[in-house]
């Protein structure tokens, strides 16, 4: 299963001509998804941003209702919490909403996350990152 990240999304609700030619071929592979922290980054950006809302409220949730959503459980908050600390450790640190975006692929056998910020996700372990 392939996990779409939030730059994906951004770039779908913009019509970006790379986003949505990349959705055409995740539509033909099938079983792609996207994470809770995920449609929370989007649905943030487009209240805080957007004089009216509503309308691209409505074209993310014509998006989400393609895909599956991943929730932030018990187990990818652990696991997020060992990607941040490793992480750390070795002087690299995370943005803690990609750590729990990457804690929910890892911990759901997402096979691969496709984003736009493929430096924020390439240095973690098991992780295998696809630009869009």
């Amino acid at each position: 299963m392939k996990v779409v990240d939030s730059t994906f999304l951004i770039g779908l609700l913009r019509n970006d001509p790379g986003a949505v030619e990349k959705a055409r071929e995740l539509d033909e592979e099938g079983g792609v998804a996207t994470t809770a922290i995920n449609v929370y980054e989007v649905a943030y950006g487009v209240h805080r941003v957007m004089s009216d809302p509503a309308r691209r409220m409505g074209a993310l949730e014509r998006v989400l209702s393609n895909l599956d959503v991943l929730p932030l459980d018990g187990g990818s908050a652990l696991r997020a919490a060992e990607i941040s600390g490793s992480l750390d450790r070795s002087g690299e640190g995370i943005d803690p909403f990609d750590a729990l975006i990457a804690g929910i692929v890892l911990e759901n056998g997402g096979d691969c996350l496709v984003t736009g910020n493929a430096s924020h996700f390439r240095r973690i372990r098991g992780l295998r990152v696809e630009s869009h």
